[in-house]
């Protein structure tokens, strides 16, 4: 089974692109920070460590698209064959462009030239941590493994991410009569092309709003759209993620009760914590994710740099 990666990346330092960017904001500049704040856009040289964690404990994947507007980072060696730079405007719509939206990229992934039926697909600030195989990500009849986890949506129906994953829910519901009411893990998830395109379809009326919105707003869609929607329909098997899950020695487990560790497949870290490697230390995720969002300081972007080169301190082959 051949599996890619594919990312989204921006550098949000460019002054060109944020010249594009600023004379694309509405004439009132107000846009919500929680929708196109700089923490959506900062560049802190997180692909660089990201790739270097696929590199040392995901080796088997085939080839990783990163998807970009018509940037490049500068350390990248775009002759490796195993890597290749997705402009926009190779996946959307001229009319539509430019955009700083990463939901609606997100809708024209499957358009990506060679792109594999199964593949996975990551944010910059996503890492492995562990040695994983393709059987992390999907199950023995090809089907995608889907992690989610418990979270009390509702009582922050005030955050636009939570609002909008309440609502995507809410339309596999209302077509299938059913759907987890579980949340998306944020991190590294694996998807069939044939199911996301199948999905984006099913519900291109709703969608929309989502192709022609420039910047972020609580009325897109989120990419957790076809997890819920495979998962309904059988196309899709769920894993329940938790502190615990992947724990099976009964020891580990007892000492767990105690509070002397955990084991998880993914955990998604506010960047902004100053224990990152006590985090680390606790949870053994699999997959970790560091959320940066407007609470972020430079101080913490710094701190961060430094904790992502002593984890992943060897250079990847997709360095110059």
């Amino acid at each position: 089974m051949d599996i890619d990666l594919v990312y989204l990346w921006v550098d949000g330092n460019d002054p060109v692109w944020l010249t594009k960017k600023n004379e694309f904001l509405p004439a009132d500049r107000q846009v919500d920070p929680q929708v196109a704040g700089e923490c959506r856009y900062v560049e802190n040289d997180e692909l660089r460590y990201s790739l270097r964690s696929v590199e040392k404990f995901a080796p088997w994947i085939r080839r990783v698209y990163i998807v970009t507007d018509d940037q490049t980072p500068a350390w990248l060696d775009t002759s490796n064959p195993r890597i290749r730079v997705v402009s926009h405007r190779e996946i959307m719509p001229a009319e539509i462009l430019p955009v700083f939206n990463s939901c609606t990229i997100e809708l024209f992934l499957p358009r990506i030239p060679g792109l594999a039926e199964h593949f996975l697909y990551a944010n910059d600030d996503m890492f492995f941590s562990r040695p994983v195989d393709p059987g992390f990500f999907f199950d023995w009849q090809g089907r995608p493994i889907v992690r989610l986890k418990v979270q009390s949506l509702k009582k922050h129906d005030d955050d636009i991410y939570c609002h909008t994953i309440l609502r995507m829910q809410d339309l596999v519901r209302a077509r299938y009569g059913r759907c987890s009411s579980l949340a998306p893990h944020h991190n590294v998830d694996a998807y069939r092309r044939s199911d996301f395109l199948e999905c984006c379809e099913t519900f291109r009326a709703e969608l929309e709003h989502t192709k022609h919105a420039r910047f972020r707003s609580r009325d897109d869609w989120q990419r957790a759209l076809v997890l819920y929607d495979a998962l309904a329909r059988g196309r899709a098997s769920l894993r329940k993620v938790t502190r615990f899950n992947k724990l099976r020695n009964p020891l580990r487990l007892l000492r767990a009760a105690f509070g002397a560790g955990c084991g998880s497949d993914s955990r998604c870290i506010p960047a902004y914590l100053p224990n990152l490697e006590s985090i680390m230390e606790k949870y053994d995720p699999s997959l970790f994710c560091l959320n940066d969002d407007v609470r972020m300081t430079d101080e913490d972007r710094i701190r961060v740099r430094r904790f992502l080169d002593t984890r992943f301190p060897e250079k990847s082959s997709f360095e110059k």
